[in-house]
């Protein structure tokens, strides 16, 4: 599993732990992405694309340079938390 895919698994515990969605489930219906997919992605047989990652940062407000590393802020807000060791 490559990092991209290892940091959206932990954005995906840190939305669920924030009560901002529900389940897996849910991510996957959000993003547009079957749960089978994630299941491949878990096992290292996928990788999320380019379009998942779109989504995820434009409903989540999510910050594209945490997704590839190069910030350490996820979120895009005054407010942001930051994940560090990922």
């Amino acid at each position: 599993m490559n990092n991209v895919d290892i940091r959206i698994l932990r954005l995906m515990d840190v939305l669920i732990f924030q009560k901002k969605i529900i389940n897996q489930r849910q991510f996957c219906n959000d993003i547009s992405i079957l749960e089978q997919t994630m299941t491949k992605i878990k096992n290292g047989t996928s990788h999320f694309t380019i379009v998942h990652i779109e989504s995820i940062c434009k409903i989540y407000r999510v910050n594209p340079n945490w997704i590839f590393s190069y910030d350490d802020k996820v979120f895009r807000t005054k407010d942001s938390i930051e994940l560090t060791n990922l």
